[in-house]
Formats: structure tokens, C-alpha cells, sequence
């Protein structure tokens, strides 16, 4: 994970979040891994400018307001959300809760077949929920699955 040439402070109402390495990149912007005014670990992902075309900021916008509402234990809620304005890193952003890893990671470490039944199982019950609110993920595959 590449650390960020100095920290980089995400403020909004009610916190400041403060980051200092990338942890994740993807179609519609990169995740950053830091914490919370109180310490508490996040992960902070945010719709970049140079790949905010109008679609994407509304897809954005729409998972921004799936994850503030959504209440499932196999389902990352945001829960904080606002506009960067660093020099360096400029454009919308969610905070979530900070995981350990992913689940194509921690699968290679797991040899009972039990053990990958119950978090297949986990993992389909959070796609049921997402779909039941009349959602759908776009973009499932291992790598998008965090584990704690």
C-alpha cells in the first residue's frame, strides 16, 4: 500500500479524518486508509475529479446514499460523507469503517471448507439485503468483499 507523500486531512461537519496511505483503486476513484479524530480506523474513498464525468458522480452520489441508509451486518455502511478540497486529492468522498483485508486474501489462508461455506453464505446474505432494497452492487468479486 503506497504511503502518501504527507497526510492529507478530509474535514467535514461533524469530524476530520486524516489519511496517509492509498489503499485501493478502482473504475470510479481511490480508497484511502487512515483515522478519525478520535482514532477510531477508516477508510475513506473518493470519486477523483479527473474521472467525475456526470454519470459517475451520480452513481457516487447513489452509493454515498445506499451506505448512509443501509443497516446489515454483512453490508459497509458510510458514515460520513463530504467534498475534498486538498491540492492533491479534490472531489466527493464517503467514510467507512477500516477492514483487514479482502476475501480472496483471507480465503487463501482458510483450508476448512466449512469456514468458506459460512462466509460464502455471509456474503450472499448481504447481496440479498442490497437487492431486496432494490440495489445492485455492479462490481462483485473477491477483492470487494473486506473481512475483519
Amino acid at each position: 500500500m503506497p504511503k502518501l507523500k504527507s497526510n492529507v486531512e478530509f474535514e467535514t461537519a461533524f469530524d476530520t479524518y486524516t489519511v496517509g496511505e492509498e489503499i485501493g483503486e478502482g473504475g470510479s476513484g481511490k480508497v484511502f486508509g487512515g483515522f478519525s479524530s478520535d482514532g477510531t480506523a477508516v477508510a475513506v474513498k473518493v470519486l477523483t475529479t479527473d474521472r467525475a464525468t456526470t454519470d459517475k458522480r451520480k452513481r457516487f452520489k447513489n452509493e454515498i446514499d445506499f451506505l448512509s441508509k443501509v443497516r446489515h451486518p454483512n453490508i459497509v455502511g458510510a458514515t460520513d460523507h463530504g467534498i475534498a478540497s486538498h491540492k492533491s486529492i479534490q472531489g466527493p468522498f464517503y467514510v467507512m469503517p477500516r477492514f483487514d483485508g479482502n476475501m480472496r486474501e483471507h480465503l487463501e489462508s482458510v483450508s476448512d471448507p466449512n469456514i468458506k461455506l459460512e462466509i460464502f453464505c455471509k456474503v450472499l446474505d448481504g447481496v440479498e439485503a442490497v437487492h431486496l432494497q432494490g440495489a445492485f452492487h455492479r462490481d462483485l468479486k473477491p477483492e470487494n468483499v473486506l473481512v475483519s
